[in-house]
């Protein structure tokens, strides 16, 4: 071949072209997962990154074996099938759960000693929406370690070549059923409970579980659909339940469930068709759960009120605010030891008969023992003059912070006490207000509690005029009157 052959053949294009570095959106590291909109901010090629750097972590650690999940999203098989051929390319002995809810897989991990867990869910998002959940040698995995895969991504910091191996397990939902009601004796025959699935991955354990509880119990859109047809997937929101407060109330059952679509979250309607806020229900567990560990610690968000701390402190025990965040919280239980924790979007968190991780159908297991006992313990139950959780849409995620800065700065100007666990939660003589940066959203999180009518206008009208700095007025106060 002569010079200018070779010349050509240098330049032909039919030569494979170099290898493009992988391009990460780095908005689906969030704080203590990976979210995003499938086929937006995220794509199927990073989810065989993510399964390549957590594998890669992984081995470098001298750990090999976890297991996988999915929920019931369009967008969750291939999204599975891509993070687990990343995991194995780097050596990792993967367990495929196949369609399961994520407490299901924190489940697996514990009881079969794993060194780590991941599930693919966009848990409470819409359908659009997808993402992973991670867990590792049975802890939480989050802030720092999160942008420790981003980075490892961007440099393709992988290791390559060592083949592991999928495992398909199949009789995980029994056996997990069989674990979860072993230290239960439901005893009263005569209630009857609604199950809203919400055509989530909970489908398959709930319809399992019933065959098992005396009572009489009644599905809810109860098939398996990642298009959610019937109502958004996360329960906490009035509207995404209302159907099942109504039927609760019509049909005169005695209690109705909700979950998200990953089944780490749980929506409690008592008997007269009323969702009841998150921080209520934790103050019957925490009422329960003192009577049998005296001056236990009880942890629960900085969005829980205060009605829940005076709970605590009258039942004997200890009242503990921690950030917001499934992760922050588990990290809070095993540095301090708490048996229980809860926070105001529906998790709920039991270490003293339970493995301690976020799982909605076992808290509906704690609330029918207690009902079982009292029919009424989840009626009439005390409360201030409180908000529900109030979305602010924001233009990005760098505004949610720029607009809690300001507020902070306001009110230092002002003179008025404020904690900063997480955003800022301002405390006056007539009520108090967090404002706090979602974790999940691009959007602001707020709540108010105050001890008169009158008090809650005066707050509501402070906080519109900090946040018409960056909002308009009309638009914050449509807002405020849907509340």
């Amino acid at each position: 071949m002569n010079i200018l052959k070779k010349i050509a053949k240098f330049f032909s294009s039919d030569e494979p072209e170099e290898k493009k570095k992988h391009k990460l959106n780095r908005e689906i590291l969030r704080e203590y997962d990976i979210r995003g909109i499938f086929g937006k901010h995220l794509f199927p090629e990073d989810a065989r990154a993510i399964g390549q750097a957590f594998g890669t972590l992984l081995i470098r650690k001298n750990l090999k074996k976890i297991c996988v999940g999915r929920d019931c999203r369009i967008s969750s098989p291939i999204l599975c099938n891509e993070l687990i051929a990343g995991l194995v390319n780097t050596g990792i002995e993967v367990t495929s759960l196949g369609i399961c809810h994520t407490p299901l897989m924190y489940y697996y991990t514990n009881k079969a000693s794993l060194d780590g867990g991941i599930m693919v869910t966009g848990s409470h998002n819409p359908p659009e929406h997808n993402g992973f959940k991670f867990v590792l040698s049975n802890d939480p995995f989050y802030g720092e370690d999160i942008q420790r895969l981003g980075n490892m991504i961007e440099a393709e910091d992988f290791l390559e070549g060592t083949t592991g191996r999928e495992i398909i397990y199949n009789n995980i939902i029994f056996n997990y059923v069989k674990d979860l009601l072993s230290d239960f004796n439901f005893t009263n025959s005569d209630l009857k409970i609604a199950w809203d699935i919400g055509n989530g991955a909970t489908s398959n354990v709930i319809k399992t579980l019933i065959g098992f509880i005396p009572g009489k119990h009644h599905l809810l859109f109860e098939e398996m659909d990642g298009t959610f047809p019937n109502r958004l997937p996360d329960p906490i929101v009035q509207k995404n339940i209302e159907y099942l407060c109504k039927f609760v109330s019509y049909n005169e059952f005695d209690i109705g469930f909700g979950f998200d679509s990953d089944g780490d979250r749980l929506a409690v309607v008592n008997s007269k068709g009323e969702l009841l806020y998150s921080d209520q229900v934790l103050s019957v567990f925490a009422e329960n759960f003192l009577k049998k560990n005296p001056a236990a610690q009880v942890i629960a968000d900085v969005k829980c009120c205060n009605a829940l701390f005076d709970t605590i402190k009258k039942c004997g025990g200890i009242g503990i605010m921690e950030r917001v965040g499934h992760s922050f919280i588990k990290s809070k239980m095993k540095s301090t030891g708490a048996l229980l924790a809860g926070e105001m979007s529906g998790h709920f968190f039991f270490k003293d008969r339970w493995f301690g991780f976020d799982d909605g159908i076992y808290a509906a297991l704690r609330c029918l023992e207690i009902i079982s006992e009292n029919k009424d313990a989840f009626e009439n139950l005390p409360y201030g003059i409180v908000t529900p959780e109030i979305r602010i849409p924001c233009a990005s995620n760098s505004q949610k912070f720029e607009v809690i800065e300001y507020v902070k700065s306001k009110l230092r100007e002002e003179n008025i006490s404020f904690s900063e666990i997480d955003g800022v939660r301002a405390s006056t003589e007539i009520g108090w207000w967090i404002l706090r940066a979602s974790n999940t959203q691009e959007a602001l999180s707020l709540r108010i509690e105050a001890y008169s009518q009158e008090a809650m206008q005066q707050i509501r009208e402070k906080i519109i005029g900090y946040l018409s700095e960056f909002f308009e007025r009309e638009n914050l106060q449509k807002l405020f009157d849907t509340i």
